[in-house]
């Protein structure tokens, strides 16, 4: 007489945690993402970022650095504090064109609620020295170099 040996099926669970694990963690990731998107995102459409990218983007030294047409990229950083009246701000704007590519330092503080660049600068990617990109009646004397 012959012995049948039935293994009870495993659940669902066991049988599936190795694709479980692996679904969560890139769920995770994408949120992740997501809340970074969404950050830089914000820093990329503040008022003191479009005024810098719009102030740089008039300054025909730059077009000449990178040539035209110029492109914004998405990793825009920094540091901003704003209420309905004052503000700060700190930013690192990547920028590139045919010719090359660098990123724009920019500060601009908020007074009575409009937006004034006190620093706006281009460095190119493969070089310490700084472009003053503010138009001369509203340049700092002594901007620094880095």
């Amino acid at each position: 007489m012959e012995t049948i040996i039935v293994k009870p099926e495993r659940s669902w669970l066991a049988r599936n945690w190795g694709w479980l694990v692996a679904a969560a963690f890139v769920l995770f990731l994408s949120f992740v993402a997501a809340i970074l998107l969404f950050v830089f995102g914000l820093i990329k459409n503040s008022d003191a970022a479009k005024l810098a990218i719009k102030t740089a983007e008039s300054n025909p030294a730059l077009a000449e650095q990178i040539g035209q047409p110029m492109k914004i990229g998405w990793l825009v950083t920094g540091n901003i504090e704003v209420t309905p009246d004052t503000g700060s701000a700190e930013l690192s704007i990547p920028v590139s064109g045919p010719k090359g590519s660098g990123t724009i330092y920019a500060e601009a503080h908020k007074h009575a609620g409009i937006w004034h660049l006190e620093l706006l600068q281009f460095g190119k990617a493969s070089s310490n020295e700084r472009l003053n990109l503010l138009p001369a009646e509203t340049a700092k004397p002594n901007t620094t170099q880095w």
